[in-house]
């Protein structure tokens, strides 16, 4: 490939719930290289061919997305032939069809809402998140969806979120990764108060207008002033539970990480109508809990996706996959501050790994892999127990 030559070439794709006809960039092969990878296997950095693309994170271009109804699949070659595919068109494509499109008939739902704020041009990595999304929202519709992949989806959204805050929460040590996991308890919790405060305005009006509604009879005047008594403490106790909430989470966002909030917040500019990409995101999370607004949290979901796949077995073929999926669990788990859970999944990786090298011993092309899994986990172990204060 030539250094001033397009990257891209297109490709025409029928959608198959809306039939629509789609023309979607796709990348060349050879475009750009990749040269190095984090412990979790983020591409730690590109070279494009044609430098003027420099600043383009491929996984822009990852997901396809239709135009017209925002169906969402991983582009590869079996989304682009599904109309050769028997086995969809008969048993699949029609129940994907009435799903998809039922979550999309809503004006205020998390697909038309995704769909609606994909802007390429002007916010690529948010966009590249937001396809994601879509793509595990049309995955979890399916009857039998892929845990492999959603969690492979959700590892690439944690990837798009550090590399929009710089962070390099791998390299942290627990302490941090403690602060950090503590930090997003704490904004999910504060995300669970206004709900509650809503109920709670409820109870309020309705024991203010029906004062008799919490006593054994009308005739109760005790039964009545302590009703009113317990839901003014009510309303008390929720303000400073919300207080407290807020105090602690500013204690932690004194320190300087983008992955906790604050004024390091790495979304914090405006994002369309929205105050920020956060906020977008908080308000879907209100009706779709899947929705990560954070690297760790996004981590965490491809932990756990990445670790039902592994215990399930399924579309994950013996030995390197199997392998590399043991690690992943692992190298997840320690990213988010789950340090037992790590060390357990290192372990299988390397016992596994030692295993599949034992039975393929004159086969180094196929041990290669293996061998560079055990000795990341290895690494990973070796690391915690430092950090630890364990070894010296």
């Amino acid at each position: 490939m030539k250094p001033g030559e397009t990257p891209f070439y297109h490709t025409r794709v029928e959608c198959p719930v809306c039939k629509t006809v789609n023309e979607f960039e796709t990348i060349k092969v050879g475009a750009y290289t990749e040269e190095g990878r984090d412990s979790d296997f983020c591409p730690t950095k590109r070279q494009w061919f044609n430098p003027r693309y420099r600043d383009v994170n491929p996984l822009l271009y990852y997901m396809a997305t239709c135009s017209s109804c925002f169906y969402t699949r991983e582009f590869n070659r079996r989304f682009r032939d599904w109309k050769e595919d028997t086995a969809f068109r008969t048993y699949r494509q029609a129940p994907v069809r009435h799903k998809h499109l039922a979550a999309l008939a809503g004006p205020d739902g998390v697909v038309r809402r995704l769909g609606a704020a994909v802007w390429p041009q002007s916010y690529p990595s948010r966009t590249a998140i937001n396809k994601l999304l879509l793509g595990i929202l049309d995955e979890q519709m399916l009857e039998q969806p892929s845990a492999f992949d959603i969690g492979r989806w959700y590892l690439r959204i944690a990837w798009l979120f550090r590399e929009l805050g710089g962070a390099e929460s791998g390299r942290s040590s627990p302490h941090v990764m403690s602060r950090r996991r503590l930090g997003s308890l704490l904004r999910e919790l504060s995300g669970q108060i206004g709900p509650v405060r809503a109920t709670i305005a409820q109870i309020v009006e309705l024991v203010q207008s029906q004062p008799d509604c919490a006593t054994t009879s009308p005739d109760d005047s005790d039964g009545r002033e302590r009703s009113h008594a317990l839901v003014a403490d009510l309303e008390t106790r929720t303000g400073e539970l919300e207080r407290s909430i807020a105090d602690l989470t500013r204690d932690i966002s004194q320190v300087s990480d983008p992955m906790v909030g604050g004024t390091t917040e790495p979304h914090a500019d405006s994002y369309g109508e929205h105050s920020s990409y956060e906020s977008f995101l908080s308000g879907l999370r209100m009706d779709w809990p899947g929705v990560p607004i954070n690297e760790i949290e996004a981590l965490r979901w491809s932990r756990d996706f990445h670790r039902q796949a592994y215990e399930e077995g399924r579309g994950i073929e013996p030995g390197n996959a199997q392998i590399q999926v043991a690690y992943l669990v692992g190298e997840l788990a320690r990213r988010v501050g789950e340090f037992d859970q790590a060390a357990q999944y290192f372990n299988v990786a390397v016992r596994t790994g030692r295993e599949w090298m034992h039975q393929m011993l004159n086969d180094t092309t196929k041990t290669a892999l293996a061998r560079h899994i055990v000795d990341l986990a290895t690494e990973q172990m070796r690391t915690m127990r430092t950090a630890a204060g364990v070894e010296r």
